[in-house]
């Protein structure tokens, strides 16, 4: 009774590793000729894994986030640069690796399973970074819409201004030229 007793103490006062492990993901590479060939086809799945994973929180995050006035395109380009700028190594922290050797006819192939966990501390961290990126986005776009509301009105005033030194022979022009600037303006801005 004693030593059960003595061993339930014991277990609960040393750390407790499987809780890592359970938080861990299991990601297995494709079968490949060599070891090193396994590994990296293995890092690439995980890769693409923590890639997946941070695009549906980037996603969710915008879409909860973007206000009604910023286009769903301009979001949308914006988090495909923010995630291809995205240092998916330091996210994650490999766990565990199991490598498996097979035997067929033709050679032996090897495939790799790596067990990758996020790092809490990174996870909080890109959060930040993607709230900045939207609200720099905000930023950004209510600026090209400002100087493009800007825009507009000084092409007005100055179209008006030179339709009334010209007396009204070049009403006609004066409209066309008003009217290709003023589509030229937002493209331009948005290209920028």
């Amino acid at each position: 009774m004693l030593d059960v007793l003595l061993s339930t103490c014991l277990a609960c006062l040393l750390p407790q590793e499987p809780a890592t492990l359970a938080s861990a993901v299991a990601v297995q590479g494709e079968a490949e000729l060599t070891p090193a060939a396994a590994f990296a086809s293995a890092r690439r799945k995980a890769e693409e894994h923590v890639r997946e994973l941070w695009h549906d929180r980037a996603s969710q995050a915008f879409a909860a986030q973007r206000p009604f006035w910023l286009p769903e395109i301009l979001a949308n380009e914006s988090l495909r640069r923010w995630l291809s700028d995205l240092p998916v190594n330091q996210l994650v922290r490999l766990v565990d690796r199991e490598d498996r050797e097979r035997t067929h006819e033709f050679g032996n192939s090897y495939q790799t399973t790596l067990w990758v966990a996020e790092e809490p501390a990174r996870v909080v961290q890109g959060e930040r970074q993607l709230r900045r990126e939207l609200q720099q986005l905000e930023r950004v776009t209510a600026v090209k819409y400002g100087g493009i509301a800007a825009s507009w009105v000084f092409l007005a005033v100055v179209l008006g201004w030179i339709d009334r030194l010209s007396r009204g022979y070049m009403t006609g022009r004066l409209r066309l030229v008003g009217l290709l600037a003023a589509t030229a303006i937002p493209v331009i801005a948005f290209l920028v």
